[in-house]
């Protein structure tokens, strides 16, 4: 379209001046011209009628479009204006009202019949605007402080205006009494705290429950000694190597009487006994790069720490005698994280020192401290969660022997390291044949107990998730089977492919209750489908096809190393009657894995949740075609990107309702997906 092209309708409705005529032209112009007036007039007045009723019917967006559609045709018109600025009323937009009846007061002359509306729906647009409900006075003060403000109330930063805290007295009145106090977060590298102003961390100081912040090479005792900090009791500090010594400590003393909770990052220049004697209330206690140096004296312990997390010290590990030092001090500890370690021999010392330990995290740092901490209670002895990892060997005997000890009590077992034996076969205390556990040195462990239970396949009977990744040395598939026989309750196992050996399969075969299973490593079979490395799983799949609707397997993950299309197991996940959440890990994928979702699709009768991970790679085009036949209620995808035919596949499954889509996705296929997927997620 060119410039000539682009019409200025108003100007279409001006009277024409004709300078030349022939015949009566003049006046014939002039009567089309009011005809177009009369229509144009007419047409406006649908179009307001018709905003009116898509308004009322909360659809907005089409009502706005006919209300800009008046302005356009008669911009001199007061009605388009009007128009626009109600439906934005009915939206609750009346800031946006209130412009526009301005800019509509601005071009439409006095004389215009709807001046006088835009000048009396302005000023109702402005007093609405004005108008402030304050819900939180008008409510019983308990009902506020215990159940809305939790809800509401934010993370407020230091160098912030707090807007929330100045509403009114009432409102700060309220939010200042909640339960849990203000949480706030501070970095004295850009706040001014020590040294001018009432800074609402100062100002507020005796509310504040929680603080979370960032110090260099600033005093923390002039921080604390500027206000009364006598409620705070949870407290996250980074640092640096310039962070000064006796100021960090003597700040912490000046808040230790309520301090219960104290996170610490890189604090090298203080050790872990300036933290426990400056803070002598701690219940939790997480300290990253902190030297693990405990007090001089023997008899000085901490009974009231239940929870600590030591990691990334500058000293590379912990010996045995500095582990044995460290347990002692914790006699009321429930759960401990502690990387990095020397042995694993500090497994068989637990119990002695720390009698109610039930968390353990072993050799390696946990993604969150706070995680898998349901199920602790004070006073119950016996770990039930195992988290043990690292680089170093892991003695099996150790390992056998923490076994035993935790057997009445273990829940969950995860397993990532490498284990080993001692080289003299005369030090060795355990060995395991067959499945079973034989006692070699009566004289250096513990004896079972003497019942009929103890080796006849319920050693750990609580034990109902057990996470396994040893794969490197000759002892991990005894182990693990041996495990396995004396677990009858297990619901999810979680191991690599090349631990599926038949004997270990012949366990799992036993286990009436798994529920779950994820296998680690999967890599392409070969041509030889009777390949000696599938026939374990292949023998276990088939066992539960056979058992049809009675099978206990409903959730299977899979992290394929290869095309997926060649691991010749995976149809056979197809044939599983009870499955309901399937979830594949790819690399890249070839168009033959098609077949293999097809198949997939074809079978899984019972399947409700897929799970697609192609590790951030372009998702094939048509991939999920073939998902059309299926009935999920929930499926996820992970990938760099989905091109648009795909996304209108995804569009049309008939019983979708949750879509979680881990890529980048166009806003108009997005509004598409929202519109036939009660959820979406991106």
């Amino acid at each position: 379209m060119t410039n000539k092209d682009n019409i200025d309708w108003p100007t279409l409705l001006d009277n024409t001046s004709v300078t030349a005529q022939h015949s009566n032209a003049s006046n014939r112009i002039a009567a089309a011209t009011e005809i177009l007036q009369q229509t144009a007039q007419q047409f406006v007045k649908v179009l307001n009628e018709r905003a009116k009723l898509l308004a009322n019917s909360a659809q907005f967006e089409a009502a706005i479009r006919d209300a800009a559609a008046i302005r356009t045709m008669l911009p001199e018109s007061g009605l388009g204006y009007l128009c626009t600025g109600d439906v934005c009323c009915q939206q609750g937009h009346y800031a946006a009202a209130i412009a526009i009846f301005d800019q509509g007061l601005e071009a439409v002359h006095e004389s215009d019949p709807y001046y006088q509306q835009l000048e009396q729906h302005r000023l109702a647009a402005f007093a609405y605007n004005n108008k402030r409900v304050d819900f939180i006075t008008k409510l019983p003060f308990d009902i506020v402080v215990t159940y809305i403000v939790p809800r509401m109330i934010p993370v407020f930063f230091s160098n912030s205006s707090c807007e929330l805290l100045y509403v009114s007295r009432e409102w700060q009145d309220r939010l200042l009494k909640q339960p849990d106090g203000l949480s706030f977060e501070f970095d004295l590298r850009t706040d001014a705290l020590t040294t001018q102003g009432h800074n609402p961390l100062v100002q507020f100081a005796p509310c504040i429950q929680r603080l979370e912040g960032f110090i260099s090479d600033d005093r923390l005792d002039e921080l604390f000694g500027r206000a009364n900090f006598s409620k705070l009791k949870r407290l996250e500090l980074s640092c640096d190597e310039s962070t000064p010594r006796r100021p960090l400590l003597n700040g912490l003393a000046l808040i230790a009487d309520s301090l219960t909770h104290l996170t610490f990052h890189d604090c090298r220049s203080v050790q872990l006994r300036d933290i426990l004697e400056s803070c002598p209330n701690l219940v939790s206690l997480n300290a990253v790069g902190v030297d693990v140096i405990m007090p001089s004296s023997a008899s000085i312990q901490f009974p009231n720490l239940t929870h600590l997390a030591l990691s990334h010290s500058t000293k590379t590990s912990l010996t045995n005698e500095d582990m044995v030092d460290l347990l002692s001090r914790f006699p009321s500890l429930l759960r401990l994280e502690i990387t990095p370690m020397h042995d694993s021999s500090a497994l068989t010392l637990l119990h002695q020192h720390c009698p109610y330990l039930q968390v353990l995290c072993y050799g390696d740092s946990s993604i969150n401290f706070h995680q898998h901490t349901q199920g602790i209670h004070p006073k119950q002895k016996g770990i039930h969660s195992a988290y043990l990892s690292g680089s170093f060997m892991y003695d099996q005997d150790h390992l056998i022997q923490f076994l035993l000890l935790n057997r009445h009590s273990l829940e969950r077992f995860d397993f990532s390291g490498e284990m080993f034996n001692e080289e003299d076969d005369d030090d060795v205390i355990w060995e395991i044949s067959n499945g079973w556990l034989e006692q070699r040195d009566h004289q250096q462990s513990l004896q079972l107990e003497n019942d009929s239970t103890s080796q006849l396949g319920n050693l750990f009977p609580r034990l109902i998730n057990f996470h396994f990744d040893e794969f490197m040395s000759s002892l991990s598939a005894p182990f693990m089977q041996w495990i396995l026989l004396n677990a009858p309750n297990l619901k999810a196992i979680h191991l690599p492919e090349s631990l599926f050996q038949p004997d270990i399969a012949n366990a799992m075969v036993q286990l009436k209750h798994l529920s779950k299973l994820e296998i680690d490593y999967v890599y392409a079979t070969g041509e030889d489908e009777d390949d000696n490395d599938t026939i374990g799983i292949r023998q276990f799949l088939e066992n539960h096809i056979a058992m049809g609707d009675h099978s206990t397997l409903e959730h299977v993950i899979v992290h394929n190393e290869e095309d997926i299309a060649q691991v010749t197991w995976i149809p056979l996940l197809s044939q599983l009657k009870c499955l309901k959440h399937l979830e594949l890990f790819f690399v890249p994928m070839e168009d033959d894995c098609l077949s293999i979702l097809g198949e997939i699709c074809q079978g899984c009768p019972a399947l409700e949740e897929l799970r697609l991970d192609l590790e951030d790679t372009e998702m094939p085009q048509g991939l999920l075609e073939p998902l059309r036949q299926l009935s999920v209620r929930c499926l996820r995808i992970d990938a760099a990107s989905i091109g648009n035919a795909d996304l209108l596949v995804l569009a049309s499954f008939s019983r979708l309702e949750r879509l979680y889509l881990l890529c980048d996705i166009p806003d108009d296929m997005l509004v598409l997906l929202k519109s036939r997927i009660p959820k979406v997620v991106v």
